[in-house]
């Protein structure tokens, strides 16, 4: 979606427009991704905070398994880990391994 290409290319203004006109914040794609997953794998943080400050979900995992916490892990971003951690995050969640 579109949301899902501005949060992965760090299109902040385009991701505060879209939000701002209602989108559906935990829309998935192909590989069940959804726009906050898909913002924290490509270290958009600023996008990312946007997506939980509108109540984005940060429990929704992918057809792997991983949640946005896994992937703030994997990328070591510890900054998106706590904003995740701060927003709901599971933190016992499990990928599929």
């Amino acid at each position: 979606t579109a949301l899902h290409l501005a949060c992965a290319s760090g299109h902040v203004k385009v991701v505060t427009l879209l939000v701002s006109r209602k989108c559906q914040i935990d829309i998935c794609d192909k590989e069940n991704r959804t726009p906050l997953i898909q913002a924290v794998h490509c270290q958009e943080e600023a996008c990312a905070v946007i997506l939980l400050e509108h109540g984005a979900n940060p429990n929704l995992k992918d057809i792997y398994g991983n949640t946005a916490l896994h992937y703030a892990v994997y990328s070591e971003s510890t900054s998106l880990a706590e904003k995740l951690l701060f927003h709901g995050a599971n933190i016992e969640a499990l990928d599929k391994v």
